[in-house]
C-alpha cells in the first residue's frame, strides 16, 4: 500500500511505493521568474527519514491540494511569502544527520 506526505508550504509530495522506495514529487513552479517544471526524484530510506517539513495525506486530498493554487510559506502577517523547492539533502549528509540523532 503506497503511503504519501505532503510538504503545505510547498506543494511538493512524497510517495512511498514499498519498505524502502521513496519519490519526491516537486511540482512546477515560477521562482524569481524562472519557471521549473516539475521533476521526480527518488529517495533512498536515509534521505527520507532526514528530509523536513513533510506531513502525512492521503492520496484522495493530494489531487484537491494541487488545484487549490500559489503554494508559498504563510508569513507572520498572514501574507504569502515567495515559493521555493524542497532541499534533498545528499545520502552522505543524511547518514551524518541519523548518526547524530542517535549518538554516535
Amino acid at each position: 500500500m503506497k503511503k504519501y506526505w505532503i510538504n503545505s508550504n510547498t506543494g511538493d509530495f512524497i510517495i512511498q511505493i514499498n519498505d524502502n522506495k521513496y519519490k519526491l514529487i516537486l511540482i512546477d513552479r515560477i521562482i524569481e521568474g524562472k519557471w521549473l517544471p516539475s521533476e521526480i526524484i527518488n529517495l533512498t530510506p536515509s534521505q527520507f527519514e532526514t528530509i523536513k517539513g513533510f506531513v502525512p495525506i492521503k492520496a484522495k486530498k493530494i489531487k484537491s491540494s494541487l488545484r487549490s493554487g500559489k503554494y508559498a510559506p504563510t508569513l507572520k502577517d498572514g501574507s504569502k511569502g515567495e515559493s521555493y523547492r524542497v532541499e534533498v539533502p545528499s545520502i552522505s549528509e543524511s547518514r551524518e544527520d541519523i548518526l547524530k540523532k542517535i549518538g554516535i
